[in-house]
């Protein structure tokens, strides 16, 4: 089973990508880069136990970062999938106690992490950072053929899923996605963030 943070960044360097444009406006700040940091392994810890929200193909449709939505603010909305499972109590505590206001506010600074570090890393790229866009590609590609063979999404949420990845596949070619204000900001965490890469590898 693949960890949960690198399901999580990989998730999120495809949703960043969605919806790059609509998040650059929004600032990030050191304060709550840590707090979400923070919250990492405590989530992968939660997996090890069997204890956390699972991500194998029994449960995909439960998954707390299926990017089932089309809007601003996509893994915001689809904490609503989580809603129900017996496990949104414990991740609600893992979140109050980085001192979050909310789920909420949670997605919407991992959004704009991954999104600022996908950025960096395409933008800074040396043969030595942890993602290439070659990389991201490929994990883009490996998520789309997931998705066509899953069974426990209805037609509707897979259609929705790889319109996304493709959109996203897309604008990798886009010379305006590396021009994000957050970049600045999250140039300081770089190193913890690639760490956060290799051990899931």
């Amino acid at each position: 089973m693949v960890k949960l943070t690198n399901k999580i960044m990989i998730t999120f360097i495809i949703i960043s990508l969605s919806f790059f444009s609509a998040q650059a406006q929004n600032s990030l700040d050191a304060t709550k880069i840590e707090q979400y940091l923070s919250t990492l392994p405590l989530l992968a810890q939660l997996q090890e136990k069997n204890i956390a929200i699972d991500n194998d193909e029994k449960s995909r449709n439960s998954h707390t970062f299926d990017k089932t939505k089309t809007s601003s603010t996509p893994i915001t909305d689809n904490l609503i999938l989580l809603e129900g499972h017996p496990n949104y109590e414990k991740f609600t505590v893992i979140v109050a106690n980085a001192k979050f206001l909310n789920p909420k506010e949670w997605a919407s600074t991992g959004d704009k992490i991954i999104m600022a570090y996908s950025a960096y890393q395409m933008k800074n790229y040396n043969g030595e950072t942890l993602l290439s866009i070659e990389e991201v590609k490929k994990y883009m590609s490996e998520d789309l053929m997931k998705i066509k063979i899953n069974k426990f999404i209805s037609s509707r949420q897979k259609q929705v899923l790889i319109n996304k990845i493709k959109n996203s596949m897309a604008l990798l070619n886009d010379p305006n996605y590396i021009d994000n204000e957050n970049i600045s900001i999250i140039t300081p965490f770089i190193g913890r963030l690639n760490l956060l890469f290799k051990e899931t590898q």
